[in-house]
């Protein structure tokens, strides 16, 4: 503080405050802990959304969701938001190099599959759409899942590539893979343990 008070705070100075913060938020000291909740509802809502498809007499066309799958669907997407945003920040200040952009990738990928997925669910454009966002957020939990995979994070990195690489198939027995390396993720998460590399 004391520095600040002893020359006038300009806009780049307010520009590297709100840098060092962002920074200090996304690599934090200690790696933080991701819990059971978010695993559990992204899992639960993904293996629900899969079976209820499969139930089906004839299997939905492509992206595979169903009109009453689609809450399911974007219950798990909000979840894995937390999953993601948690699993992108274990490494804290020794993270691997992009790991910072590589969950903003991610994390903007799942806020666009969640905006297609409510419209969807307010009677909008579905189909290309709906498939299209899910394929970008699919993506980025992959890519978070290859960052876990070079900070030596195993299984985190296999659950994370797991879910991913299972929502890139437009199959509802692919949902229920991908539930069940969302559900992995809590299971093979360890709470504060530095996961920094040596």
């Amino acid at each position: 503080m004391a520095v600040l008070e002893a020359r006038p705070v300009t806009n780049g100075v307010r520009v590297d405050l709100l840098r060092g913060a962002l920074d200090a938020h996304v690599n934090p000291l200690v790696p933080p802990s991701l819990g059971h909740v978010a695993p559990l509802v992204a899992g639960l809502a993904w293996i629900a959304a899969g079976g209820v498809a499969l139930a089906e007499p004839t299997p939905p066309d492509w992206p595979g969701y169903l009109l009453w799958t689609l809450p399911l669907g974007l219950i798990g997407a909000v979840a894995g938001v937390r999953i993601l945003f948690v699993a992108g920040r274990r490494s804290g200040l020794r993270a691997p190099a992009g790991s910072g952009v590589v969950l903003l990738f991610a994390l903007a990928g799942h806020l666009v599959w969640i905006t297609v997925l409510v419209v969807a669910i307010l009677g909008g454009p579905y189909g290309a759409i709906t498939g299209a966002g899910q394929s970008i957020a699919a993506v980025g939990t992959i890519a978070i899942g290859f960052v876990r995979w070079r900070a030596a994070d195993h299984p985190m990195s296999e659950a994370l590539l797991t879910a991913g690489a299972a929502m890139l198939v437009p199959s509802p027995a692919a949902w229920i893979v991908a539930g069940v390396a969302w559900l992995a993720t809590g299971l093979v998460a360890r709470s504060r343990v530095d996961l920094r590399p040596a």
